[in-house]
């Protein structure tokens, strides 16, 4: 009753998705989510929108597209400036989000356009730009259908335990609060508006 779509471990993923698809996998398993739900729907045979999905990609491309899963999470490399740096262009160039400002003293990260991708870290010859911090971007709610809608921002980072414990809350809330058959959004929906 649930379905995990990940990336494939290409060289643009920040975070080891093998561990952290474990660590998901281990959360359905230890929740008994499959039985509990099929007792929820009060059936044996889930449409394909019962299915819970969860949705992992290895760095802001999102190929896995979680924006439209019940649960996302997304790769983050945050990058940090520090010094020595050459004035190369090198991280300018390689930033698909034109985040990054090459001024005299150096980069200079413009963090509202700044995705995390972690591009300018892996470029940088000198380490002038690096990885401070690599984590998740949660989201959830997410949908296709009759009425899609995109998933939202949970938390911008977390690590790997903040990840995990917020879909075991999520799944939690599905079973305990959701009607049959209601999908996560349009439960975030209902609680959002104080609807019951």
């Amino acid at each position: 009753m649930y379905q995990i779509i990940r990336c494939r471990n290409c060289p643009n993923a920040v975070i080891d998705l093998d561990q952290i698809t474990a660590a998901c996998t281990e959360i359905f398993r230890s929740t008994d989510f499959t039985n509990k739900q099929l007792e929820r729907l009060g059936s044996t045979k889930p449409k394909q929108h019962h299915i819970f999905q969860v949705g992992i990609a290895g760095c802001p491309n999102s190929c896995s597209q979680p924006q439209i899963k019940d649960f996302g999470l997304q790769g983050q490399a945050v990058p940090v400036v520090g010094d020595g740096c050459t004035a190369c262009g090198l991280c300018v160039s390689a930033c698909p989000d034109q985040a990054i400002v090459l001024g005299e003293e150096g980069p200079c990260i413009v963090e509202s356009q700044c995705l995390n991708c972690g591009k300018c870290a892996k470029i940088c010859p000198t380490g002038a730009i690096y990885t401070g911090t690599t984590g998740y971007r949660v989201i959830r709610g997410g949908k296709l259908g009759r009425r899609p809608q995109l998933a939202r921002e949970v938390y911008s980072l977390t690590n790997q335990e903040g990840a995990v414990q917020c879909l075991r809350e999520t799944l939690d809330l599905l079973l305990w609060v959701g009607k049959p058959g209601e999908r996560l959004g349009a439960l975030l929906e209902r609680i959002e508006k104080g609807s019951s």
